[in-house]
């Protein structure tokens, strides 16, 4: 990944404790850096666990008859993660402290879908 993709979500995230990543359905980072509380990028690990996210989302839908899914929202211990489908298999992926509101997390991850999907075409 070059280093202007590194900065993609440079604009969504601000200053604030958050970060913005897009994978693929095998957890390769496409776009964003995820930097842990020491400045360690923890992106391969993170993107490993949640990019085969989008596929098990699908599948589960589709089981429970539910439609299309749409973000998941999850309240940890150490961070508050939203994740959203991005195009085909692609998953966005916004994570926060724990003290950020789940709501704008939720604000952000709309935000970064639309980022995302603005990057793929000017990459295309």
């Amino acid at each position: 990944m070059n280093e202007g993709a590194k900065t993609v979500f440079a604009e969504v995230i601000g200053d604030g404790d958050q970060t913005v990543m897009l994978l693929d359905h095998e957890g390769h980072i496409l776009a964003g850096l995820y930097l842990d509380s020491r400045g360690v990028d923890v992106s391969g690990e993170i993107g490993s666990v949640l990019g085969p996210i989008g596929g098990d989302a699908t599948r589960a839908m589709r089981h429970l008859g539910l439609g299309e899914w749409q973000a998941i929202l999850c309240e940890c211990t150490d961070a508050n993660v939203a994740l959203a489908p991005g195009d085909g298999a692609d998953v966005i992926m916004v994570a926060a402290s724990p003290l950020v509101p789940i709501g704008f997390v939720r604000r952000l991850l709309d935000r970064a879908v639309l980022r995302a999907t603005a990057w793929q075409l000017e990459v295309a």
